[in-house]
Parts: C-alpha cells; sequence; structure tokens
C-alpha cells in the first residue's frame, strides 16, 4: 500500500487524509500541534512545524527507517508549498521543485518574476520604511494595500485609504513577516476571484472559480477579511478563458509545469490581474468541499494521486455538474464564550454540506483581523450560487454564541 506525507494535520485537512484512505493509500502527516485532529486519524504521524522544511525531512526520514515509506508528498489548505518540495525533492519524488515552491512562498519573488513575465497584476513595491509606502502612495494614488511579504492567512494584510494611516500600517504588517518585511501593492476596485486547478503537462485546468464575498469590508477595516463566498462564479461566463490564460502563464513563470495552482485574482476595469498564486489547494474550504460541491471535481484526489507521480487525466478536470455552493464564515462578538448552540441543527439541515465550530467554551473571541481568526464555518449547497449564498447565511445565523462580556 502506497504512503502519502500530507503537510499539516488540522481540521481541513483531515478531508484530505480521509480521501487518501478511501482512494487506498495510508498516511503519515506531520503537524506543529500536537492536538491536531489529523494526526490521530493518520496512519503515521509526527509534531512537527508545518514551516520547518528540514525538521519535516527528518520526520520522513525517521518515518522511513523504521519501516514505513513515503511515495509521494502534498499538502491542502496550508501555505506550505516549500516544506512539500523540500521534502519531495531530497526523497527524489514528485513535485515541483524547491525554486518554484519559494517563488510561490513569498510574495515579493513571486510579483519580481511576474513582472519579469509580463503578467498583469497590480503595481507594488517594498517597502522598507513608512516613506516608502508614502512614497508609493504619491505615485500610484490611494487606497493601497499594505502587508507582510511573507505570512499567510491575510495576517497583517490591511486595506489603507488615508495616508494618515500609513505610518502605523508598516508596523502591523512588519509584526506578522517572519523576516521583518513588508510590501504594498495598489488595491484596485473590483469582484475578486479565487480559482482551483492544476497544471498538467504545461497546460492550466481550472474547473472552479469562485466569487469572493468581502461585504464586511468596512466593518473590520483596515484588516481585509474574506466571509466566504460563492460559485459558479458570475463572471466565469465572460472572463473563464481570460482567467484560466492568466493562470497558466503566471504558473509557467514560475516553473510550474505539473501541480496544483490556487489563484486569487481581481476583476478590475473589465480586465483580469492576478494577485497571488498558490502551489497548494486554498484553505477556508472552498477547494476542500465548496468546489467538489458545486461541479463534482475530486481535486483532492487529483492531488493526491498527483502527487505519488500517476498520471492525471485531463478529462478529470472537467466539471461534471453545476450547482451552487457557497461558503461563510462566524463573527461573533468578542467575550469569553460561554455556549455554543445550533450546530447539530445545522448539520441535519438540507442545505447543509459541511459545518464546524474551531473555537470551544472557555475561548476568548478577540477582534477578528485575519482568516484563521474566524471560529466557525459552514458550506452550503443550492440551485445556483445565489440560493446556495441564502443558504450559507441562513444556516450560519442558527450559530448561537453565548459571549460574555460581549461588546457590540
Amino acid at each position: 500500500m502506497k504512503t502519502v506525507m500530507i503537510i499539516g494535520a488540522a481540521q481541513e485537512h483531515c478531508l484530505g487524509i480521509e480521501r487518501a484512505a478511501e482512494l487506498g493509500f495510508e498516511v503519515f502527516a506531520v503537524d506543529g500541534n500536537p492536538q491536531a485532529p489529523g494526526l490521530a486519524l493518520a496512519k503515521a504521524s509526527a509534531v512537527v512545524s508545518t514551516y520547518d522544511h528540514e525538521a519535516a525531512l527528518l520526520a520522513a526520514r525517521s518515518h522511513i527507517a523504521s519501516g514505513g515509506r513515503i511515495d509521494g508528498v502534498m499538502t491542502l489548505a496550508s501555505d506550505v508549498p516549500l516544506t512539500v518540495a523540500y521534502v519531495a525533492e531530497a526523497l527524489g519524488l514528485p513535485g515541483i521543485g524547491v525554486e518554484s515552491a519559494r517563488l510561490a512562498s513569498e510574495k515579493l519573488l513571486m510579483k519580481d518574476c511576474f513582472l519579469r513575465h509580463e503578467i498583469a497584476m497590480p503595481a507594488y513595491a517594498e517597502a522598507r520604511s513608512p516613506a516608502d509606502l508614502l512614497d508609493f502612495a504619491r505615485q500610484h494614488g490611494m487606497p493601497v494595500v499594505v502587508k507582510p511579504v511573507d505570512s499567510r492567512g491575510a495576517r497583517g494584510v490591511q486595506l489603507i485609504r488615508s495616508f494618515e494611516e500609513l505610518e502605523s500600517s508598516h508596523a502591523v504588517a512588519r509584526q506578522y513577516s517572519p523576516t521583518g518585511r513588508v510590501m504594498v501593492e495598489s488595491y484596485l476596485p473590483g469582484p475578486q476571484l479565487s480559482t482551483e486547478g492544476y497544471m498538467l503537462d504545461g497546460k492550466a485546468h481550472v474547473p472552479s472559480i469562485f466569487d469572493r464575498n468581502y461585504e464586511r469590508l468596512e466593518l473590520y477595516a483596515p484588516f481585509i477579511v474574506e466571509d466566504g463566498g460563492e460559485m459558479p462564479s458570475l463572471l466565469a461566463a465572460t472572463h473563464g478563458p481570460e482567467v484560466v490564460d492568466l493562470m497558466q502563464r503566471a504558473a509557467l513563470a514560475l516553473g510550474i509545469r505539473n501541480g496544483v495552482i490556487k489563484g486569487d485574482l481581481v476583476v478590475h476595469q473589465g480586465q483580469v490581474k492576478i494577485i497571488e498564486l498558490a502551489a497548494r489547494m486554498s484553505g477556508g474550504f472552498f477547494g476542500t468541499l465548496a468546489a467538489p460541491v458545486a461541479n463534482g471535481v475530486d481535486l483532492i484526489g487529483i492531488g493526491i494521486r498527483l502527487a505519488v507521480g500517476e498520471r492525471i487525466d485531463p478529462a478529470e478536470l472537467q466539471p461534471r455538474w453545476q450547482r451552487g455552493a457557497a461558503i461563510r464564515f462566524a463573527f461573533p462578538s468578542c467575550g469569553v464564550i460561554g455556549g455554543i448552540e445550533g450546530l447539530e441543527r445545522i448539520r441535519a439541515d438540507g442545505a447543509c454540506r459541511y459545518a464546524h465550530v474551531f473555537a470551544q467554551v472557555g475561548d476568548v473571541i478577540a477582534p477578528i483581523t485575519n482568516h484563521p481568526s474566524r471560529p466557525a464555518v459552514v458550506v452550503a449547497e443550492g440551485a445556483d450560487a445565489a440560493d446556495a449564498a441564502r443558504h450559507a447565511k441562513r444556516l450560519m445565523e442558527s450559530l448561537h454564541w453565548d459571549v460574555k462580556g460581549s461588546q457590540p
């Protein structure tokens, strides 16, 4: 029986571990959190930080030395392509290569690569100081997005609309960067898209395009916090070919000919521009749950099989049906959780495809400033995107939070 090493064992990774078992694979999972649920779910596991590529390789070698095997390495929902590529390359397994993973992991390197290859994207620059932010804003105009160069989950990412906020935004972004680096880019108004797909032999296959929901943008300003989204995308019919072409050129620029590609894009003044490309499946249950509900494409299974070197028929990435799927997250008031009610009723609802609460009684709900701080998620199905969105909103509103010392 072949074994796939999955980097990460949090709640969303469990979907990958379960799918691997259904396909007949054993799983060796690693995660830095000893309480990560996937560690107990996997056949074998090790407590190792997903961001420590050298420690992950040592864990892999130790697993092999103890009589185990590893036939492929992958992740999903975690921005750790460098760890995946490093382990795969060292063990002689399929993968995108360390250099491509490095380009996909560091936003400035990625943007520089896109610039060389004339990939359409927002203007950007490194910001070594608040003065650099001011210079950029004067040259390109406001608003701007200030972000860490190498953080994840929208941590420290801010939409800045006034010159007065620039100095403080630099300090906030810097504290979320492991290397203390900050960058800035123009904020381009327009609907934002998230895509899920694969490169196969140098060609992009993008079966899933998702309309991102930023209706809470002003509420959590200056932080950019997404409240899920829905698919099929309203823009897929008019911009789908342009999205696929842009994703393909961006992936090839990074040196990715075979592997998963997840895109964040914006449609600005009728033109699609890329914000980032991630060399892994997206988090937030889009690629793992919502996309398969909407079109029937087994994105997780394809990723597992590609990781162990199986050849994927491009026909497998063609949608099998078209239904609505939507994701919404919880945004309770701040305070100490005294109780959470309604989860089982939500799960029993016919429109619910998945519901999970990450927080527990006794946890403190702090101000929500990034994606990992959202404490619950619902994935709903509907006749179309709008119908699914209505169901997702209804289901999430039926989750009741007893938060002590809560603030309006």
